[in-house]
């Protein structure tokens, strides 16, 4: 059998019951690797493990309240003894609050977004990174948004959890080198997720046909999950060995449109 580009590789990702996390965390095991996911949603994510499971693939997980620190520490921890190792983490989980200007925005509704979509990655980290370091080094990527950019109205908390997330990556980048550990940023635009685009059976046709992402040569366009999680199973693997410090864009010329 041909050996795999991640085979013996052990990955915990973030935010893997829905969404990018969803489809990065199933390609990643298609890919050899063995996944722990963790995420608010018990329910998907038990779903998703349970069909892994029936088909004898090595993909596992755990709910996690994403603000409990020490919920956190123990879901690291947990992945690593079961698998002996950690290879390389991928923080997926994020939430998009819309809709206020910042005068309007709650203290509760802005403590939230950070500590979701920016304290998060930080205590994964570092729960993570010493044993990434243990294995002999790895990586590390970090959702990020073109948000962190070129934003739009109402969005301040978002905006600026996703800006930071590029800085975080960038310096994590600088002092982790030493340790052979790569960390990267990836900055995507729209994506097919039910935190974009809502329940809604046709809101990625709705989305589409009102032109918010698009100009007449549809330019760029609304991605399917499953090629985001195809960018960053490159940032984990070998190929992108020169790749540290970066934020990746794919975005399908969002930027390149809108700068």
């Amino acid at each position: 059998m041909m050996a795999k580009r991640f085979d013996g590789k052990v990955i915990l990702v973030t935010g893997a019951a829905t969404g990018i996390g969803r489809a990065t965390a199933e390609h990643l095991v298609s890919e050899g690797a063995i996944v722990h996911g963790i995420g608010l949603d018990g329910t998907d994510g038990r779903a998703l493990a349970a069909d892994h499971a029936a088909r004898r693939l090595p993909l596992f997980f755990t709910e996690v309240d994403l603000t409990d620190d020490a919920a956190l520490r123990a879901a690291v921890a947990q992945a690593h003894q079961a698998s002996g190792r950690l290879d390389a983490v991928v923080n997926c989980a994020g939430i998009y609050a819309t809709g206020k200007r910042l005068e309007d925005v709650t203290d509760a509704e802005w403590d939230l977004t950070v500590a979701i979509n920016l304290t998060a990655i930080f205590r994964v980290c570092r729960a993570a990174l010493p044993l990434i370091r243990a294995a002999g080094g790895g990586s590390v990527v970090n959702l990020a948004s073109v948000h962190a950019i070129a934003t739009v109205p109402g969005v301040p908390a978002y905006a600026a959890t996703k800006a930071a997330v590029v800085g975080l990556s960038k310096q994590m980048a600088l002092d982790y080198a030493i340790d052979r550990i790569r960390v990267n940023a990836v900055v995507v635009g729209s994506v097919a997720t039910r935190m974009t685009l809502g329940d809604a059976p046709d809101a990625r046709e709705r989305v589409e046909a009102a032109g918010l992402y698009f100009d007449e040569r549809k330019v760029p366009r609304v991605a399917d999950p499953s090629e985001l999680a195809k960018a960053i199973a490159f940032l984990i693997s070998d190929d992108a060995s020169f790749v540290t410090g970066s934020a990746f864009t794919a975005d399908g010329g969002l930027t390149a449109l809108l700068l």
